[in-house]
């Protein structure tokens, strides 16, 4: 007996749905910190259970949330794919927004609000997708599962770093991970192409401290541990880590030229680079600069409550991104020789160790076909993104993880948004993500 025919998707009513769902998504505010996600989670929940899809949420610290919901396939050694996507969001300042960051105002075919890319939109484009696959009736050949996680914007300890460590039976299956971190990118000459996050920068958190003598600042002695830390400090913005060129950033540049976005040195980075004009103007635009070295940042200071008091310690924080194959002991060492002070003590605030996924897996085929059906001349390039997200611990336990929600940005003040004022997402764009990841997910499925 033969199964029954998919039904066709009404993509224009989906993306209406789509539409109304991100927008009461956004007026959840889960701001990181403190987060409260599990409010969140329980509205996602819900909305797989109308559809028929389990759905299950935790609580791994009091109100912290993680939703989880599986689409069953019929296929039986398939390894499953996860969707996912964290729920927390970064703070907003209404006074510095058009619209009030929580509110998901819909207006001019837009969606407003902290969270419309970071990361609920995507979220919302991959429950949509399943609850699409599902209605449709189209069965595919693995198991798909999607997972929003909290504490995302804050290192994940309490949302993805829990649920891998605490959910193994629920991911057990998994053998690829789609996440933020890449996308389908609108240039300005309007050439497209698709970037795919395989590998992201290893943070490696410090905290720098200083001794000194205390007692009244009216009388400062030579050296007071406010002096000490800012002279180390100094020593170490004069410090250029050097350059390291991995293959998916240059792969990238060379991409960008090909595509008409960047000059012909592009082509050969590793060449141009030895060129020391073109290197000084290259390392000039701190996103470049953050792709071939590692980056040492001071971010926090803290010292004396009082104007007159001398502090017995001073301290910073260092806010370190190093490059996969970079080892994070030989970078604390040299940290500590460029402060050149024993009396300056680094302690590790947070690091993890380096992992990539590889270039070319049955996912990454997936993204070509889905590429090749949707923009016919668009290239596929894995890229490298100087940030961190969630895909690493998914990476640490073996798992394929690439950064890519099949989004077509546009407009280039969208990306502006992500972190900063008048995050905002189209309708258009939103629902162009479901038509695109319900095609992937077809792919993928062997339909």
């Amino acid at each position: 007996m033969r199964a029954p025919q998919p039904k066709a998707i009404d993509y224009d009513k989906l993306t209406q749905e789509a539409t109304d769902l991100l927008s009461k998504y956004i007026q959840i505010n889960t701001t990181n910190p403190p987060g409260n996600e599990l409010a969140a989670a329980k509205f996602l929940k819900d909305k797989f259970l109308a559809d028929g899809i389990p759905a299950t949420t935790w609580e791994p610290v009091p109100g912290r949330g993680i939703v989880a919901a599986r689409l069953h396939g019929i296929g039986k050694h398939q390894k499953a794919l996860l969707l996912l996507s964290h729920m927390d969001v970064v703070p907003a300042d209404p006074k510095e927004w058009k619209t009030p960051p929580f509110s998901g105002d819909v207006k001019d075919g837009t969606i407003w609000g902290r969270g419309a890319l970071d990361d609920k939109g995507p979220g919302v484009v991959f429950l949509m997708s399943m609850l699409a696959v599902k209605r449709a009736g189209i069965l595919l050949d693995r198991d798909i599962l999607f997972v929003a996680t909290g504490d995302e914007e804050q290192g994940g300890k309490d949302g993805a770093g829990w649920f891998v460590d605490h959910q193994q039976s629920v991911y057990s299956d998994v053998g690829y991970v789609l996440n933020e971190g890449g996308g389908i990118r609108v240039l300005p000459n309007r050439r497209v192409f698709y970037s795919v996050a395989v590998t992201e920068k290893t943070p490696l958190w410090l905290r720098v401290t200083a001794s000194g003598p205390t007692g009244h600042s009216s009388q400062p002695p030579a050296e007071t541990s406010v002096t000490g830390l800012l002279r180390g400090l100094q020593r170490l913005v004069e410090y250029h880590p050097p350059i390291h060129l991995i293959s998916p950033v240059e792969n990238y540049f060379r991409a960008m030229a090909e595509l008409g976005d960047g000059p012909k040195q592009w082509l050969d980075l590793a060449a141009s680079l030895r060129d020391p004009v073109f290197q000084k103007q290259f390392l000039s635009a701190p996103d470049h600069n953050a792709l071939v070295r590692d980056t040492l940042t001071p971010t926090v200071l803290g010292a004396s409550s009082a104007i007159n008091v001398l502090p017995a310690t001073a301290y910073a924080e260092l806010d370190c991104r190093l490059l996969p194959g970079s080892d994070s002991k030989a970078v604390l060492a040299t940290i500590n020789k460029v402060l050149n002070d024993k009396d300056l003590k680094t302690e590790i605030v947070r690091n993890w160790p380096p992992v990539s996924s590889p270039q070319k897996s049955e996912l990454m085929s997936a993204i070509q076909t889905l590429a090749r059906r949707a923009n016919k001349d668009a290239p596929v390039v894995p890229t490298l993104i100087a940030g961190f997200t969630d895909s690493h611990y998914f990476r640490q336990k073996g798992i394929i993880a690439y950064g890519f929600v099949p989004i077509e940005l546009t407009h280039p003040d969208e990306l502006k948004g992500i972190h900063g004022n008048d995050e905002r997402v189209s309708v258009d764009e939103l629902g162009g993500g479901i038509r695109r990841t319900v095609e992937l997910l077809k792919i993928l499925g062997g339909r």
